[in-house]
């Protein structure tokens, strides 16, 4: 049976409830200083103790709608004493049934994340609610539905040029990074015993990695965008970008405080991956002076002028235009990409992972560019002990050394074949000089357009 006393704790005046549980003492805090609603709870706590003690069945068809309507700490702490289910169903309402509401249940909820991961889920609701409906039942999308949604997605348009026409679909990596999140959007149904199954669990992702839209700002392209930036805020802005290496998010975070001015490093709070320090690079120095010394009295924010979620794409894109470059694709992170692999010609990969804040795998998979200058120096360096082509037979052929592959003979045609390594090419050896072949037989003449077709009875064999 349980009981209720009053009492003032430390100023709080509330009830504290007592009950028992397999002989074990609980007791619960009601802040509510109302008695006759402190007495409701405990008259309902008393029948859950009850259906508990025989074994979870038969409870009161009332204290099943109380606790259907309960939220908020009092319903956590029945949870974890084990009289109701963490895990209750929630089907009952919108958020548990309707596809919109579903989503944005979840997406509230994710307050484990910072805000451009839950931005990212509201992009996958909205191509959700494109396709399904606002008001569709997630328990009526199959696993063929979900398979037509990311083929849908793969031929959704994203640019059109001015007739109409559409230029471009959306990439198979962004399509990849939509079906990762609606995955787990509604791995949470099936957590919540809202679904048997996910119907995206076999959806193939694919790679998130879109290398058809990197591009390397050089130093002569940087120079150009840094004398076409109206002010040291956004020359800043770009050199911090182009010669740190710094995300977008990071640039609107950065704080004087973070300058070690004789240590000549950098103290970059990142909001994705934590606290990280990185020279202040020789490009960076003059500009981060420059930018100090016209800084406003009291100014805390290095780049003060915009709020810490601003959006600084577009307005980098117009003073790149007016400069007279074309604009890229991924304007930061093309930035960023350019730096690390920059530094990646000069430092060891762990250091430059220690600078950037990102991993070797990371970088390999979203960084790191091969540029016009590696083909170059392709061309004119060698990268072993130099060779002569006599001592192979020139280019244009010669005699093949003994030692090179092995002789075989064909017993049909009675010619020797000689094998050249694990590379499938052969050697057809007739007395002279060996002629390199390719993987595909030679014929004796051109091939005609038409084969001929030989009449049955005539010897050449049936027409099958």
């Amino acid at each position: 049976m349980a009981s209720l006393r009053k009492e003032n704790d430390r100023g709080r005046v509330g009830w504290r409830l007592r009950f028992y549980i397999d002989r074990k003492r609980k007791s619960l805090w009601l802040s509510d200083p109302s008695k006759r609603r402190a007495e409701s709870v405990m008259r309902h706590v008393d029948e859950l103790v009850r259906a508990r003690a025989a074994g979870g069945g038969g409870v009161d068809p009332a204290t099943v709608r109380w606790v259907a309507d309960l939220d908020g700490k009092l319903f956590d702490s029945l949870a974890r004493i084990g009289l109701v289910d963490a895990r209750r169903d929630r089907s009952t309402g919108d958020e548990g049934r309707l596809l919109g509401p579903f989503c944005d249940a979840y997406t509230a909820s994710r307050t484990d994340v910072a805000q451009s991961t839950r931005d990212n889920y509201g992009h996958a609701r909205r191509l959700l609610v494109e396709r399904f409906g606002e008001r569709h039942l997630i328990a009526a999308i199959t696993a063929g539905d979900a398979e037509r949604w990311r083929r849908w997605l793969l031929a959704r348009p994203v640019a059109w040029d001015e007739q109409g026409n559409v230029t471009k679909t959306m990439a198979v990596a962004t399509v990849s990074k939509h079906v990762k999140r609606a995955k787990t959007i509604f791995d949470e149904a099936v957590r919540d015993r809202l679904l048997a199954e996910n119907p995206f669990k076999d959806l193939k992702t694919g790679s998130e990695a879109n290398r058809d839209r990197d591009h390397y700002i050089d130093r002569t392209t940087a120079a150009s965008v840094l004398s076409g930036c109206p002010d040291v805020q956004w020359r800043l802005i770009f050199a911090l970008a182009r010669f740190g290496g710094l995300r977008r998010c990071e640039l609107l975070v950065l704080a004087w405080g973070d300058v070690q001015w004789d240590g000549g490093k950098l103290r970059i709070d990142s909001p994705k991956t934590g606290v990280r320090f990185c020279p202040i690079f020789p490009e960076v120095m003059p500009l981060l002076r420059e930018a100090f010394d016209a800084a406003p009295e009291g100014t805390t924010r290095i780049i003060h002028r915009y709020h810490r979620t601003a959006n600084l794409g577009t307005q980098m894109n117009r003073i790149i235009e007016q400069a007279g470059l074309p604009i890229w694709e991924k304007t930061f992170q093309n930035l960023r990409a350019t730096r690390r692999t920059e530094l990646q010609e000069k430092f060891q990969d762990h250091v430059v992972n220690a600078w950037l804040g990102h991993s070797s795998a990371t970088a390999a998979k979203h960084y790191l560019q091969v540029t016009d200058e590696h083909f170059a120096s392709g061309l004119s360096t060698e990268t072993g002990e130099p060779m002569s082509t006599a001592d192979f037979g020139g280019p244009t052929g010669g005699p093949i050394p003994a030692d090179m592959g092995h002789y075989r003979e064909n017993p049909k045609t009675k010619k020797t074949r000689k094998t050249l390594g694990s590379t499938g090419s052969v050697l057809v050896h007739n007395g002279g000089s060996a002629t390199p072949l390719g993987l595909e037989p030679r014929m004796a003449g051109p091939k005609p357009a038409v084969l001929p077709i030989t009449p049955r009875g005539s010897g050449g064999g049936r027409l099958r």
